[in-house]
């Protein structure tokens, strides 16, 4: 019986506690699940016309939304950001030639960075472990919708097992990221079976489990799962709010679970067209995350996966939105600007150049309200003003010359 068979038997099979009328209500959201139009528009008014293209979307990408999500939708409210992030949309059937079907190289045979199945290495120190391709939701937003819900992608127990010895053989590897899919759709027992092995292993040092599964449906943190997690410290559980709708008291409630227990939570979001992307926003994103105990971690630069084109906004107003939020809210609560370069090579911070430097070599750094101001610095530690209005460019730092024209000439080896 393969992981996902096991688990859809958790959701699908009756329960112990189903004999007294207990269900879990985690699993009742799952079972629940709007999965057609037809579901979707029973509870929520569509047009003719939105019911043809949400079933035209779903052939490319299916469809399944918990009722604990589906209510924070606006009904009235047709640009509601959760209607964006949960509700197909034709337009994803659109698909530029610049966008890919694994837009972040979980497998490039180049890299070799997916040795095994079921596992990706991609920096030395960590490795992404995928223990099912099932999500409590098919977010519309998906970078891995290549796999997610797919059969095709679920792994066997021996692909587990093969992929948990390759990480025994590389000392070098000190975390291990459960990834999918979603790992909280496992059962109980099924991840802990998985994060035992991980945890036995001398080198491992950390381990993290990056799930939206507090997000859609929070009842998943049960006190038991909770309490189970804490025997794994230190164990990181990196969660996926994008947007202050989804921060709701119920959710906050359940993330407090695994804060009393010692467990520190981040937050990965996604920057998204129509969606977060306006400072006042991201901001009160940031503020509800911190009440909650959550860290905001990274904004991710949207993936270049296929069909999401009308999600994207332009690197430079990413950068400016994330200027607008520095000295308006306390640093830890502002994420990091993250772009994951396509193919697999890794991801890099986006930052804006607060730093210039004048024709002198002066140094200039911006002030969160945008003045200028003269900073003195080893080369110039008593800095006088300039006579007239400076001609400004940003500081720039590269590696040594020679390195960085062989650096350049493989983009134009690349390209012939």
């Amino acid at each position: 019986m393969t992981i996902i068979e096991k688990t859809e038997n958790v959701i699908n099979t009756a329960l112990p506690q189903e004999k007294e009328g207990k269900i879990p209500e985690w699993i009742r959201q799952d079972r629940e699940a709007i999965r057609s139009v037809e579901q979707l528009a029973e509870r929520l008014p569509l047009t003719n016309r939105q019911h043809r293209e949400i079933a035209k979307a779903c052939e490319g990408f299916q469809m399944k939304i918990p009722l604990y999500y589906l209510g924070l939708i606006d009904p009235d409210d047709p640009a509601c950001p959760i209607r964006k992030m949960a509700i197909p949309d034709a337009r994803e059937i659109k698909v530029f030639p610049s966008e890919l079907m694994d837009p972040i190289g979980d497998v490039n045979a180049e890299l070799n960075n997916q040795p095994v199945p079921a596992l990706t290495h991609r920096y030395p120190d960590r490795a992404l472990l995928y223990p099912t391709p099932l999500c409590g939701v098919y977010c519309r937003h998906c970078f891995r919708r290549r796999l997610a819900g797919k059969r095709d992608f679920v792994p066997t127990e021996k692909q587990i097992e093969a992929a948990i010895r390759y990480i025994e053989q590389r000392s070098e590897i000190q975390e291990v990221i459960l990834t999918g899919g979603d790992p909280l759709m496992l059962s109980d027992a099924r991840l802990f079976q998985v994060l035992d092995r991980l945890k036995r292993i001398p080198h491992i040092r950390t381990l993290r489990i990056h799930t939206r599964m507090p997000v859609i449906n929070p009842f998943r943190i049960t006190h038991e799962l909770a309490e189970g997690l804490k025997r794994y410290a230190p164990l990181w559980l990196v969660t996926h709010f994008n947007h202050p709708k989804e921060v709701t008291p119920i959710a906050a409630q359940h993330l407090a679970r695994l804060a009393d227990r010692g467990i520190p939570l981040l937050n990965q979001g996604v920057l998204l067209k129509g969606v977060n992307d306006r400072a006042e926003t991201l901001r009160e994103l940031g503020w509800k995350l911190i009440e909650a105990r959550v860290k905001p971690y990274y904004l991710h630069h949207l993936d270049r996966a296929q069909g999401l084109s009308h999600f994207r906004v332009g690197v430079r107003r990413g950068l400016n939105l994330l200027r607008e939020l520095r000295g308006t809210m306390p640093g830890y609560a502002i994420p990091s600007y993250i772009l994951d370069i396509p193919k697999g090579y890794g991801k890099v911070p986006l930052q804006y150049h607060y730093l210039s430097v004048d024709e002198a070599e002066r140094i200039y750094v911006e002030t969160p309200d945008g003045d200028y101001l003269i900073y003195a610095d080893e080369k110039t530690e008593d800095p006088h003003p300039p006579s007239e209005t400076p001609t400004l460019k940003p500081l720039e730092v590269y590696p040594e010359d020679s390195d960085f024209d062989e650096r350049l000439a493989k983009v134009v080896e690349s390209n012939e």
